[in-house]
């Protein structure tokens, strides 16, 4: 959300290039030099200012003009490669892409052409760099392994990228003549030289690259390492008089470090190092960085800790120094200053190698970088725990005290931040200096969020948005403070929430007119819409997201939202019998989600992109749900084709369980089962995978059932039934988990004796199973038993049933789920003219009574009256049972969860 640096960033380059000379109007054959001076320097967004400029100016030549989609795209990867902030990363990224695929579609011939399939490679490789930053950024594991899962992807797209690029280039450097004297058509054939070996060394680091998303001494890790370094030495072979030779050469020793090949690693290192033509300093950046990783790895702290000072004075430029290079130099010579300290047996150079340490790696945390994550927690363990005294901070002046907090937010140290930032606002002067006053307000809501102090940051947000709307810190404090009032009522679910609900539409409300033609307006409509499709206003919540601005990055969002609130409100209109106008709604719905679909289709984005998965299996949903399996494959086909051996992730089990219900729906079980396989493989095979793709099913059927088709009806649990004797009957590549969910769901389907079949085999198994019993086998083996008790149940078996629950009752006294067979057992005996309702009805009225013990009551307890009233009504209870569901009601309202109080309601309707 902070971007100062960014902010200032741009005030300077502004500044630099007050004193520089336009390229002249006149001859606009200086442009392209021109333009590469400005992008050497980082000014880019002054680049694409020029370059649009170019586009619409007559005097622009048709060779220049033609290639303006292709500079766009390389300076929006340049900037995305060096910016911090991750958000605006990706939508750079978004954006190159459009511009370069249009060049390459528009302009195929372009002598550009073939570098442009190098640059849409090289996008790759940016986004695959992107995830891994995401990836360090949170601490979720879910989280984490789906965003190595995108890198991955992002990376095989790029090494297809680059072999195509390959290919291109190396037809465009043959159709040259060996032989050219001096002049441009040798110039010419010379770039696209230098284009081809730049393509195969980069589609070399690639394989480099995607080793570094799977952990250390991993297979799949040494895989890639061996494949790159074969490369390399080709590479470095073929082309040794060339950078691109030389460059291979680095990577060569940088996969020798890696496979602990240390002293070959460091002897490339020196040799690269010693070169003294001034065009590689750019490649000896690169080395010098991996010689200080080399000597920490080698215990060579201090060779490690001089390196780096001499890195430094070398590449002191603020690009450098801001780089990832320059980042991780500090970084490794914070962990040498670290190590040094540890090893010192003096107090007094022990603390002033720690200071050091502390000073370099609050340096490093200021940005997103690979190196980020284990400084911040190297910070947190060596910077001293104690806030700055009150009396201390009391004396610091502004600037010293933004300059402190800046730090100290850097650091995620937010409670000394916020104790600096108080002070730099008791020294601001509102009226004489408004700006001066409001960074530090801005800057403590920010703190205050971070600390989930969300009350507090609303105020002070809210105030900045509302108070000085024209300033430019108000559409970012709206934005945290809509952000904040979001957590607060997710979080603080005691309170009062349907206020926090209200302020957070109005401020949402507020922002979308006041900053309407801004992303934070966009923010704000887009959180109405979610706000309203929650609350079941799904025609707000349409116009809502429909206001998005078409150009803003959040449209294609805004369009996929609106989409599935089309469909609910289908839904709505369906159970109101109203079915032409449900009809519409359902268009309306695949239209917003095609519109979507289309959008990330024109920017170039990959089939393997989960958010265009995602929106494909919408579309695909909608289908299912409509009777059009046949549809649903049509629109999952295409991207399932490119998904690599090595897909997973949760927006790829979403695409392959998609398809195995529209195979299964059309009866194609074969092909079910090998989606389930697929599914089982990329390491969805979990129970959560198994419950959701049952409940998916059963809701399929639910609606069938709802609509009275009962031919389809019938097809459908026929076809799904094949599918699971078939996943049941397969000869290998069983689980517990998929012999446990296809039981279940046998049971569902009422095939009792199937179902019993499949748990008994699944007792008899597991119970000899050490290691499955070692990991949590025993809980899960008492579902499958209680599974197999009302399967047994099912087939009217009853004696078997109760021996079974009478056995698990004794193995788990304690555990509620046997006491719940056993009132089940009662009901079906009773239903059998084999036992009586009266039993039943005890039964389940002592396990309530037990159960209402509890200050929170557990949804079990509701159920168990549920089943106490149904009892009495088969014994013609039915007052009787009516007071007791009456009773319920009346002292918990709530009744647990929406779905047990639609079940008592539809029970009162029974009750005569």
């Amino acid at each position: 959300m902070l971007r100062f640096e960014s902010t200032l960033g741009g005030l300077v380059a502004v500044l630099a290039l007050a004193a520089t000379p336009a390229f002249g109007e006149e001859d606009m054959r200086v442009a392209p030099a021109y333009l590469q001076g400005l992008r050497d320097k980082g000014y880019f967004e002054l680049v694409d200012e020029l370059l649009e400029r170019l586009r619409t100016d007559p005097k622009t030549p048709k060779d220049i003009l033609e290639t303006i989609d292709y500079e766009q795209g390389r300076v929006m990867i340049d900037e995305a490669s060096r910016t911090g902030d991750l958000v605006l990363r990706k939508e750079l990224l978004d954006k190159a892409r459009g511009k370069l695929v249009a060049f390459t579609k528009d302009h195929a011939s372009n002598p550009l052409a073939p570098e442009a399939f190098v640059q849409l490679a090289r996008l790759h490789v940016e986004r695959g760099h992107l995830a891994m930053l995401k990836s360090n950024e949170t601490e979720k594991d879910n989280e984490k392994n789906a965003l190595m899962g995108e890198a991955r992807a992002s990376f095989e797209e790029a090494r297809t990228a680059y072999t195509q690029a390959e290919g291109k280039l190396d037809t465009a450097l043959k159709a040259y003549p060996n032989f050219l004297p001096e002049g441009e058509e040798k110039e010419k054939r010379e770039k696209v030289r230098i284009a081809l070996m730049d393509a195969q060394l980069q589609k070399a680091v690639v394989d480099y690259e995607q080793g570094q998303t799977f952990p250390a001494g991993s297979p799949q890790r040494a895989e890639f390492l061996t494949s790159g370094l074969k490369q390399f030495d080709e590479l470095y072979k073929k082309y040794r008089v060339w950078f691109a030779g030389m460059a291979a050469r680095m990577w060569q020793a940088k996969c020798y470090e890696e496979k602990g090949e240390l002293g070959a690693a460091m002897g490339i290192y020196n040799e690269l190092m010693q070169h003294l033509d001034p065009r590689l300093r750019g490649l000896q950046r690169n080395v010098g960085y991996f010689q200080i990783i080399l000597y920490n790895k080698r215990k060579e702290f201090a060779l490690a800790d001089l390196g780096g000072q001499g890195w430094v004075k070398a590449y002191s430029s603020a690009g450098e120094l801001a780089s990832n290079e320059g980042l991780g130099v500090r970084f490794e010579m914070a962990k040498a200053s670290l190590a040094m300290a540890a090893e010192s047996t003096n107090p007094t150079e022990k603390a002033g190698r720690i200071a050091r340490a502390v000073d370099l790696l609050s340096q490093v945390v200021r940005y997103a970088s690979p190196h980020k994550a284990e400084a911040l927690k190297l910070l947190k363990e060596h910077k001293p725990k104690a806030a700055a005294k009150f009396e201390d901070v009391a004396k610091l002046s502004y600037e010293d005290a933004i300059s402190q907090a800046d730090e100290a937010v850097a650091s995620h140290d937010f409670d000394k931040a916020i104790l600096l930032l108080k002070q730099a606002i008791k020294r601001a002067d509102p009226v004489k200096d408004p700006d001066k006053a409001i960074l530090p307000r801005y800057t403590l809501g920010y703190c205050y969020y971070m600390n989930k102090r969300y009350y507090e940051a609303v105020v002070l947000t809210e105030h900045i948005a509302r108070r000085y709307p024209h300033k430019p810190l108000a559409p970012k404090a709206a934005e945290i403070g809509m952000a904040a009032l979001a957590d607060a009522y997710n979080e603080y679910k005691e309170i009062d929430r349907n206020s926090d609900l209200n302020r957070l539409i109005d401020l949402a409300k507020y922002t979308a007119e006041a900053f309407t033609d801004r992303e934070e307006g966009d923010l704000a409509r887009l959180t109405l819409g979610q706000i309203y499709h929650g609350t079941g206003s799904y025609p707000k919540a349409i116009e809502a997201f429909d206001k998005i601005r078409t150009k803003s990055p959040k449209w294609v969002e805004g369009q996929t939202r609106a989409g599935a609130s089309h469909w609910e409100q289908s839904l709505v209109l369906r159970r109101k019998k109203q079915d032409a106008e449900a009809d519409e709604e359902v268009k309306k719905a695949l239209a917003s989600l095609n519109a979507a679909l289309k959008s990330r289709q024109d920017a170039g984005t990959a089939l393997t992109d989960p958010e265009l998965m995602a929106n494909l299996c919408d579309i695909a949903d909608i289908q299912l749900e409509s009777g059009k399996p046949e549809e649903a494959l049509r629109v999952l086909e295409p991207s399932v084709k490119v998904q690599g051996p090595t897909a997973s992730g949760p927006a790829y089990n979403r695409l392959i369980s998609a398809q195995l219900r529209a195979h299964i729906n059309l009866g194609q079980v074969d092909k079910a089962q090998s989606d389930m396989a697929a599914l089982e493989k990329s390491g969805g095979g979990t129970t959560q995978l198994y419950f959701g793709l049952g409940k998916l099913l059963q809701k399929e059927m639910d609606a069938l059932k709802s609509k009275g088709n009962s031919a389809k009806l019938a097809q459908v649990q026929s076809d799904y039934q094949k599918f699971l004797s078939a996943l049941i009957n397969a000869k290998s590549g069983q689980t517990y988990d998929s012999l446990q969910w296809a039981g279940e769901n046998m049971l569902k389907l009422g095939n009792s004796k199937e179902a019993g079949a499949v748990f008994k085999r699944i007792t008899e198994t597991a119970a000899k199973d050490a290691n499955f019993l070692g990991t949590g086998g025993e809980s899960r083996l008492l579902r499958t038993k209680l599974k197999l008790a009302a399967a047994l149940r099912g087939q009217r078996d009853f004696e078997a049933a109760n021996v079974l629950v009478q056995e698990l009752k004794s193995e788990s006294p304690q555990t509620i789920e046997p006491m719940f067979e056993q009132g089940m057992l009662l009901e079906d005996k009773a239903a059998a003219g084999q036992g009586k309702w009266t039993a039943a009805f005890a039964h389940w009225q002592s396990l309530a009574s037990r159960l209402g013990k509890s200050r929170v009551k557990p949804t079990e307890y509701y159920d168990a009256w549920y089943h106490a009233a149904y009892a009495l009504n088969k014994d013609k209870q039915g007052t009787k049972a009516k007071q007791i569901l009456g009773g319920i009601k009346r002292t918990s309202p709530n009744l647990g969860s929406p779905e047990m109080k639609q079940k008592y309601e539809d029970l009162l309707k029974q009750i005569q």
